[in-house]
């Protein structure tokens, strides 16, 4: 059975504080420029994404020595890399003029290389001892969800959408920045995990 860690760290309050803070800014102060700043956001966040990538393959080189981790985590890079090509809309984004049947081989290629990896059966083993015997940090993978949908709602007007986004040129604004906690959270949960890995390697 899986151990849930229902723990608010310290880091779990700074991310719903940055998601409040980001929401009132979004909807009434930080400026548009004619679209410019979401593109700046939607940059960073690329940024972000990538530096997780190069991050978590300098984690993976530390416990190369055990394998089944290592190609764990070598598995979590594929899904960075999948969330890095949705946000530049797998590469439209740069390349406008290409035509849209190029960038859904790109977008078949980058999804479904994690999902049917996940087959694989030390991936799969992996996985599930990690659900038995490792902690789970309930309000990081809340709040990752919580932003997430918050971001959906904005994007798809949802229900709820008129209280989340007060002026309809900023909906993409709000969608971008709701973004940015969930990625955090998901960092904050590939930390947590490690970091608790790095523990059990120290008490061996």
């Amino acid at each position: 059975m899986c151990k849930l860690d229902f723990h608010f760290y310290k880091s779990s309050l700074l991310i719903l504080t940055l998601g409040i803070i980001l929401y009132i800014t979004g909807n009434f102060f930080i400026p548009l420029y004619n679209g410019l700043t979401v593109t700046l956001i939607e940059h960073v966040q690329s940024l972000f994404l990538l530096f997780m990538c190069g991050y978590t393959y300098y984690y993976a080189q530390r416990v190369a020595e055990h394998s089944q981790l290592y190609k764990f985590w070598i598995w979590t890079i594929f899904w960075w890399f999948m969330l890095f090509g949705r946000g530049i809309s797998w590469g439209r984004d740069f390349f406008p003029d290409v035509p849209r049947f190029y960038y859904k081989i790109i977008a078949s290629t980058l999804i479904s290389i994690p999902i049917l990896s996940m087959f694989l059966p030390t991936i799969r083993q992996e996985i599930a001892r990690r659900y038995k015997f490792e902690q789970i940090p309930v309000w990081h993978i809340f709040l990752a969800f919580l932003f997430l949908g918050i971001a959906d709602i904005a994007e798809h007007h949802r229900m709820g959408h008129e209280f989340l986004v007060i002026a309809k040129e900023r909906k993409d604004l709000i969608e971008e920045l709701m973004e940015c906690p969930c990625l955090l959270c998901l960092a904050l949960t590939t930390f947590y995990m490690q970091k608790n890995e790095q523990k059990k390697k120290e008490n061996l």
